[in-house]
């Protein structure tokens, strides 16, 4: 009796959505699902595809400009990402501010990185957040991670993953010496330039010796098995006999990639920066090629999972989308797993 009371009760408070720290989805790249606008620096500029997380400790969020785009727009105002729904009533979920730390130039491309100077998280009403803020702490308090992200930082983090973020598998080297790893840190910065972050202790040094990697997108489907691969970050190289699938060539890049691969792209470094716990690369691509069809892997905070079943139990009641409370919160703990 008292343990079903217990159950009524956690889950009167947090509601009858599970919020795990994430989800994966299926979708076409690039997603639909969630656009990311840049607010304070003049017009509002959509910076959804060409964003990206540079660092996990400190938290730092890089934009990638055409060189001269945004000079004559910047302002004295600190900056603003703020995360909408695609469609619908394009409902508000989220907001991070910002602060310019630095910037630099990469070929054509002008990236900017920005510390967080807060948060706000719109996808569950106050008190169910609030709650779930609660038990992130005590998670993030027993965490064992070596990355230990402050409590802010882990707060607007999850904000940072109510945009699906694409989850891709990268191989560096080649069969006799070479290793291939999970990453979703990354994103591109427009035209052939991209931008991806690795932890500094684990697989990072492979890439700046290697100067060359290979990004493999993959199918939903194979979700636990790129999961599975997590733990060759710590290695520095593999043997690639004991893959749980068998791997091939494409025509135009001379690396082994996944069997099931959506598409493989090789990538060439220009410049690296050592950040604090990761290491931020910018590439560009030099070959690129398109080996199937399908949904690709992407990844998502809990929290908009629960948006998104809460809209559409709306929609599927009443007709129409409504608005989920919206109330902003002062900085709280938050579990401190990070998604590398």
């Amino acid at each position: 009796m008292m343990h079903k009371a217990r159950r009524l009760l956690k889950r009167a408070l947090l509601g009858p959505t599970d919020t795990g720290q994430k989800f994966h989805i299926g979708l076409c790249d690039p997603q639909s699902e969630v656009d990311v606008w840049l607010h304070g620096w003049g017009d509002r500029i959509d910076v959804t595809h060409c964003h990206f997380m540079a660092c996990g400790a400190p938290l730092i969020i890089g934009i990638g400009f055409e060189l001269g785009q945004i000079e004559s727009a910047k302002s004295h105002r600190r900056p603003t990402l703020r995360f909408r729904e695609h469609a619908g009533e394009q409902t508000l979920l989220g907001e991070i501010g910002l602060h310019i730390d630095s910037s630099f130039r990469v070929g054509t491309k002008e990236i900017y990185l920005f510390h967080v100077t807060g948060y706000s998280n719109h996808c569950l009403p106050w008190i169910r957040l609030r709650m779930h803020y609660l038990l992130h702490e005590r998670a993030r308090r027993q965490s064992k991670d070596d990355v230990r992200i402050t409590s802010r930082d882990s707060l607007a983090m999850i904000v940072f993953y109510l945009c699906p973020r694409p989850i891709a598998l990268v191989t560096v080297g080649d069969l006799e010496v070479g290793n291939l790893f999970p990453m979703n840190l990354m994103g591109p910065i427009g035209g052939a330039y991209f931008a991806f972050g690795l932890n500094s202790n684990r697989a990072a040094p492979l890439v700046e010796r290697a100067r060359t990697i290979v990004l493999s997108t993959v199918p939903l489907e194979q979700a636990s098995t790129v999961s599975s691969l997590g733990k060759n970050h710590r290695k520095a190289s593999i043997d690639w006999s004991n893959l749980p699938f068998t791997t091939i060539r494409p025509a135009n890049i001379d690396a082994p990639v996944p069997s099931f691969a959506l598409s493989a792209c090789e990538m060439r470094v220009e410049e690296f920066r050592r950040l604090g716990s990761h290491t931020l690369f910018v590439a560009k691509k030099v070959a690129q090629e398109r080996l199937a069809d399908g949904p690709q892997l992407f990844l998502a905070h809990g929290m908009y999972k629960a948006w998104r079943q809460h809209s559409k139990r709306t929609v599927d009641s009443g007709g129409n989308t409504d608005a989920i409370a919206q109330h902003r919160l002062p900085a709280l703990p938050v579990d401190g797993t990070h998604m590398r």
